[in-house]
């Protein structure tokens, strides 16, 4: 695969990882999680072949860091779910609230996104639109660890009472990665395209 198709592709990839990272939220699916995970950072390994030149060395290395960061993350889920599996006491407390964990690998690429977008506005690397990165990646590590405070600090109920703003937030989220995905897949330059 060329510089340029896997460019393409992640540009496709950020778009249908924003949408299962929707349905993972709104839908509390495991599942979609992951896979918005896989789909997000293949997308960030496509910001990194495409942009990553005109970045700085932290601007190029915190995208991938972002990707080794999920896959360490859903590692230690593993490890944690065998130790489960195996009936350690400590994990079978039902106070340990160690669910939210399992959504912390979207929080992880969209931190590294965000960060990448920081450093966007100064250094300039896109053509245009570089504030779209921490556009992008802003909303959902926000939710996520407003969430992850509340449910630690109020013996693990869930913020009912922001649902509605969660969703809104959530949907700028899915908005703002898919137009990121759509700038990714149409900013190839024409000398990749030729190669």
């Amino acid at each position: 695969m060329s510089k340029s198709e896997f460019i393409k592709l992640s540009g496709w990839a950020f778009i249908l990882g924003s949408f299962a990272f929707m349905m993972s939220i709104l839908g509390d699916s495991l599942a979609a999680s992951v896979i918005s995970s896989i789909l997000m950072g293949v997308g960030m390994l496509g910001l990194r072949a495409r942009y990553g030149e005109n970045a700085d060395g932290f601007g190029r290395n915190i995208l991938l860091m972002g990707v080794i960061g999920t896959v360490l993350l859903y590692m230690v889920l593993m490890f944690l779910w065998g130790l489960y599996v195996m009936q350690i006491q400590a994990l079978r407390n039902p106070n340990q609230n160690l669910w939210i964990l399992l959504f912390g690998g979207p929080a992880i690429i969209l931190l590294a996104l965000t960060f990448f977008g920081l450093i966007a506005l100064r250094n300039k690397p896109m053509a245009r639109l570089n504030w779209l990165p921490v556009f992008a990646g802003i909303w959902y590590p926000v939710i996520y660890f407003f969430i992850f405070g509340y449910i630690f600090t109020n013996n693990g109920t869930y913020p009912v009472q922001y649902q509605t703003a969660i969703n809104m937030m959530i949907l700028i989220q899915c908005i703002a990665l898919c137009v990121l995905g759509f700038v990714l897949v149409s900013d190839t330059p024409q000398e990749m395209a030729t190669a």
